[in-house]
């Protein structure tokens, strides 16, 4: 290695990740974040048993699943009460389970270690652009340099600047539906350890999810409450008011919404959610690399944002090995990430198909794909091979449609450590 640090820009959940595990092998991190002050905010996120694997590698499962709700099931049903979605964790492994847990717990989590790690943290940095050279990157934040490092990640985000000056084929494409969502105290009556979902058709969906609770008030159990709509009809769903969205919500999800409902008072408690597609040629340009949301940000129909970062985290972490293994000679940067795509592409490809197949089906205005979404569902959940691809997708296991195996040793293994802690 030649002495230059390694610039990692965006301190969500892939470079916080990504900087642990290379500040452990040895490696000089600087992780530099646009925000001023990092916050422990944001949305209620689902860990799947992939996430949980590495967060097991981190050290921080402990930490997470304490503050975490362990969630059973996927259960869905439509407004008339029919079943359509019921995807049982336990029907992948016996003991296994997903985490509904607040962003700010994990990001708190993920700081923290990454301070012990010895990262160093720059926050009130807006990294404005790259030039490579031979030997070494170089970043300008408006036109000053930043300093010069052997490699650059980047893991900020779907809507990442950065992103657009690497050399490569890319594409961004905005969904055109969104969510609102809020953190509310949870019902008493409502602690069921499911992801709870209502559809009526494709067009509307109504969602609640155990989240756990925080670091900062662990007597307070949170849910998740989230609703689905298009950005287009954000601000007509804004005039009409909170009443009318409750009277449609109460004839989609009945009485299991009222506690929540009656806790909503003004519209601000909910926030507005948009998305996007992110897709790339390639993932790496020279001695750039994107990774998570800035490299294949996708619908979170499938819930796999965090966990798919943290795999990103985990599979860069592999492919460099020890700061010591390279000690002897300097690191082909473009051999390395070529090496990491090989790594990742199969398992990402197929939850990026997964996910665009999917996403129409819960969020469109077609009747059509409602009924062929029933029809499918249903027969899945009725024969052993549906179940079993519906809940392999589900944690994170499956490299392509034929088959699964993505990451099944490390699963496997986190699941038996996991039953051995508790």
């Amino acid at each position: 290695m030649n002495g230059l640090p390694i610039a990692i820009v965006g301190a969500g959940t892939a470079g916080l990740a990504t900087a642990i595990f290379l500040a452990r092998q040895g490696y000089a991190v600087r992780l530099l974040e646009r925000v001023e002050q990092l916050q422990p905010v944001g949305a209620g996120i689902l860990l799947q048993p992939s996430g949980l694997a590495v967060l097991q590698r981190l050290g921080l499962l402990a930490e997470c699943t304490a503050l975490g709700a362990p969630v059973s099931r996927l259960y869905g049903t439509s407004c008339r009460g029919r079943v359509i979605l019921d995807t049982r964790y336990h029907d992948w492994q016996p003991g296994s389970f997903g985490l509904g847990i607040h962003r700010g717990v994990l990001m708190t989590a993920l700081l923290n270690a990454a301070q012990r790690a010895g990262v160093q943290v720059e926050t009130g940095v807006n990294v404005s652009r790259f030039e490579q050279a031979c030997g070494h990157i170089r970043l300008l934040s408006l036109e000053q340099p930043l300093g010069d490092f052997a490699a650059l990640i980047l893991a900020d985000g779907t809507r990442s600047a950065l992103r657009a000056q690497m050399q490569v084929r890319q594409w961004s494409r905005p969904y055109p539906w969104g969510a609102l969502w809020s953190m509310l105290s949870t019902a008493a009556s409502a602690e069921t350890g499911e992801l709870r979902q209502w559809y009526r058709g494709c067009r509307e969906m109504f969602g609640l999810m155990p989240t756990g609770c925080t670091h900062q008030a662990r007597e307070r159990s949170l849910t998740s409450l989230f609703w689905s709509l298009p950005l287009s009809e954000h601000e007509a769903w804004r005039q009409a008011g909170l009443n009318a969205w409750k009277t449609r919500v109460r004839r989609l999800a009945g009485e299991a919404a009222e506690a929540y409902l009656q806790r909503i008072d003004d519209p601000q408690q909910l926030t507005l959610a948009a998305y996007a597609d992110v897709r790339m040629q390639r993932w790496h340009d020279g001695r750039v690399l994107a990774i998570g949301d800035c490299a294949h940000a996708m619908s979170p129909q499938l819930g796999q944002g965090a966990n798919m970062a943290l795999v990103d985290a985990a599979a860069l972490a592999d492919t460099l090995g020890n700061a010591g293994d390279e000690a002897q000679h300097a690191i082909d940067w473009n051999a390395t990430f070529i090496r990491y795509g090989d790594a990742r592409r199969d398992h990402l490809r197929y939850y990026r198909q997964a996910s665009r197949l999917l996403t129409p089906l819960f969020q469109s205005n077609s009747h059509t794909l409602a009924v062929l979404r029933d029809i499918a569902l249903t027969l899945a959940r009725h024969n052993r091979f549906g179940r079993q691809h519906a809940v392999s997708t589900l944690v994170g296991a499956r490299s392509g449609w034929l088959w699964s195996g993505a990451q099944k040793r490390e699963l496997h293994a986190w699941t038996g450590e996991r039953q051995a802690w508790e």
